[in-house]
């Protein structure tokens, strides 16, 4: 089977890395092509098998750009003759299915984060109009499919867990780590962290809070300033071997406003961190089970998510108790287990699309 694959870019983020792993899975027994419109070089491994095929797209202003790249991606489809399509991210799915419209092909798109989020018109449109013409929508959380009652063709895959599972929980380095580029620092509520930091910090001198991402202008290092936690707080960067860092720290925080699948907190949870995360409307509370795995604050409260951190500094028994908890909560979420719904859900597609045919 030929699958046409559709995804801005192959590097960094976590949409990208589930993408780049789904392809090098199909592409065990598919023929699999990639459409990109970005030349960075991809972050993660990619099976030579598969066929990149690059296009660019005029982005003068949002509509010109979307007339242009679904004129593009027509061509592509036009041009492969896929039997399946597969597209990932809100604006980019949009673009695949109103360029799909005539040729009919069996498409599946993909959300990467949650649906009840704020939307521009173009995403709003593409999830409430669009949606419909797809074979299937998949969702990464149950609270989305339950909230999406226009879609009568969705279903839920979560996002695969990439790393082998620890069963080391001790001699941690008393760290409380938080993943994720400080450029989107609003969704991923690194503000609102700080603010909590800042109420316990005094507390316990010989803990810090370090950041792992692409710091780039943002204003988060000058927040951690203004409330003197300099001494207390590390930028670190990105780094390829995020499960090697995982190993070593006492404490992963999700202070999230919204998320979809958060993949970091499921690595955080396979690397043996005691972990805990605003229960915002989706994610985190389909991952942790609140006193077993991790432990979830109530969502946006400063308050809370200052008195769960320190509830767990105070209590390692109860860090270690919790990063057991997880590390048995995230065997469901084990690649191979991933891998075999998204094989179940092409076989699902491409077999009505057979069945059709033969009547």
């Amino acid at each position: 089977m030929k699958i046409l694959f559709f995804i801005g870019k192959l590097y960094g983020g976590g949409a990208e890395r589930v993408a780049t792993t789904i392809m090098n899975h199909l592409s065990k027994k598919h023929s699999v092509i990639a459409a990109i419109s970005n030349d960075k070089k991809p972050s993660y491994p990619i099976n030579s098998k598969i066929v990149i095929w690059k296009y660019t797209y005029n982005g003068v202003n949002n509509t010109i750009r979307i007339i242009d790249r679904t004129l593009k991606i027509h061509k592509i489809i036009n041009d492969t003759k896929p039997d399946l399509i597969i597209s990932f991210i809100t604006e980019l799915n949009g673009c695949v299915l109103l360029a799909n419209c005539l040729k009919k092909r069996k498409i599946i798109v993909s959300e990467r984060t949650t649906i009840q989020r704020q939307m521009s018109f173009w995403r709003s449109f593409s999830r409430h109009i669009l949606y419909r013409f797809a074979s299937k929508v998949v969702l990464v959380s149950k609270n989305d499919y339950n909230y999406a009652n226009w879609l009568e063709n969705k279903t839920v895959i979560y996002n695969p867990l990439f790393f082998p599972i620890t069963d080391n929980y001790e001699k941690r380095e008393k760290k409380i780590i938080i993943i994720g580029d400080l450029c989107r620092w609003h969704v991923k509520g690194f503000d609102l962290l700080i603010q909590a930091w800042s109420k316990i910090a005094p507390l316990y001198p010989d803990w810090k809070l370090q950041f792992v991402g692409a710091t780039d202008n943002s204003p988060i290092t000058e927040m951690v300033k203004s409330y003197g936690l300099e001494n207390q707080s590390d930028f670190l960067g990105w780094t390829d071997e995020i499960d090697k860092v995982l190993q070593t720290k006492s404490i992963y925080v999700l202070s999230s406003r919204h998320e979809g699948c958060p993949n970091s907190l499921i690595e955080a949870m396979s690397q043996g961190c005691a972990c805990v995360a605003f229960d915002c409307k989706t994610g985190p509370n389909e991952i942790i089970t609140d006193g077993v795995s991790g432990l979830l604050a109530q969502n946006g409260d400063i308050d809370d998510l200052a008195a769960k951190l320190q509830r767990l500094i105070d209590d390692e028994h109860l860090r270690q108790r919790l990063a057991k908890g997880a590390t048995e909560e995230v065997r469901r979420f084990e690649k191979g287990k991933i891998m075999r719904q998204w094989d179940d859900l092409i076989d699902e597609v491409t077999l009505n699309t057979r069945k059709k045919g033969n009547t």
